[in-house]
């Protein structure tokens, strides 16, 4: 597992990330129609300062030994005839991505069948998304998922333990988060499960039903403070942000001020998980060869007026 130290350091490196991808936009077109022969002819000088490391990359691909059957592999798993008519397959695959089906793959092309390929990959990782909560005298627990009210967390598919302990005047906050591949990611196609360090909110008020909590003052970050309001009667629990006035400056990218408190709630997210997980599914299905979604889509409608008839 990959651990950070917050969740707002892991969001702007993200945020950096993307900035420089966009930053390098021009570049991306500019060679994009290069083939691995091609890209080879530049000036070594060119290739290491200014070609896309992607594109680099994919003309090495083109360029090895095995490259054609290890580009039919892919197109086959695509729903392409990429082993048994290689140009035909290549041609299909080119119209499918709006180029010209010139049967001769540009590094572009080389770089989206990979990760379309590697797509189809990607199963549902086994996640926690237990829902539970109780409460003691002296201890209390709650598991759930986050969400963020009237807005969208980075994170959607995540699972967050909370253990509070009134002898020791402190409640911890455990979570682990997955990270799905963008559907417009340069890179690879996988998922990433990041882990964060345990945090700590010194409690200041424990009732019978409810429990509040504030940041720890060893943990706490001087960008945001975060409360924690737990109620056990309504099965309510909410984590409160609120901006603490502090730096906010992460490797060298400003965050900006919360307009207002950022709320979120743990909640059941057997459903959330399950959505997300199935957007995964049907990103890897949209970048199937055209005539095998066709045809499957028409099955799927088929299989379900049956369905629906029977019932």
């Amino acid at each position: 597992m990959i651990k950070t130290s917050f969740v707002c350091s892991v969001l702007l490196v993200w945020i950096a990330l993307v900035i420089s991808v966009a930053a390098n936009d021009g570049v991306v077109e500019k060679y994009r129609n290069y083939t691995p022969e091609q890209l080879r002819e530049l000036p070594q000088e060119t290739i290491h300062s200014e070609v896309p490391m992607m594109y680099t990359m994919a003309a090495g691909r083109g360029l090895s030994n095995g490259a054609g059957l290890v580009f039919g592999m892919e197109l086959n798993t695509l729903m392409y005839p990429g082993l048994h008519d290689f140009e035909a397959a290549v041609k299909a695959f080119q119209k499918d991505l709006g180029d010209e089906p010139t049967g001769t793959l540009t590094v572009w092309q080389i770089h989206n069948l990979q990760q379309r390929a590697e797509m189809q990959k990607l199963g549902q990782l086994i996640f926690p998304d237990q829902w539970s909560s109780w409460k003691s005298d002296d201890l209390a627990s709650v598991q759930g998922t986050v969400t963020l009210i009237d807005d969208q967390i980075a994170w959607p598919i995540n699972h967050v333990k909370i253990q509070c302990y009134k002898q020791l005047a402190h409640c911890r906050w455990d979570q682990i988060h997955v990270q799905v591949p963008d559907k417009d990611s340069l890179w690879s196609r996988s998922y990433h499960v990041i882990e964060q360090p345990t945090e700590f909110f010194d409690i200041t008020r424990w009732t019978e039903n409810e429990i509040e909590a504030v940041p720890n003052v060893q943990t706490s970050t001087m960008c945001r403070t975060r409360s924690l309001i737990l109620n056990f009667k309504t099965k309510e629990f909410y984590e409160i942000a609120r901006n603490a006035g502090g730096d906010c400056k992460v490797l060298g990218v400003e965050l900006e001020p919360l307009k207002k408190p950022r709320v979120a709630q743990v909640v059941d997210g057997e459903k959330t998980i399950r959505e997300e997980f199935r957007k995964v599914r049907r990103a890897a299905f949209d970048v199937l060869a055209s005539d095998i979604r066709g045809q499957l889509t028409e099955l799927f409608a088929e299989e379900e007026a049956t369905a629906q008839e029977k019932d």
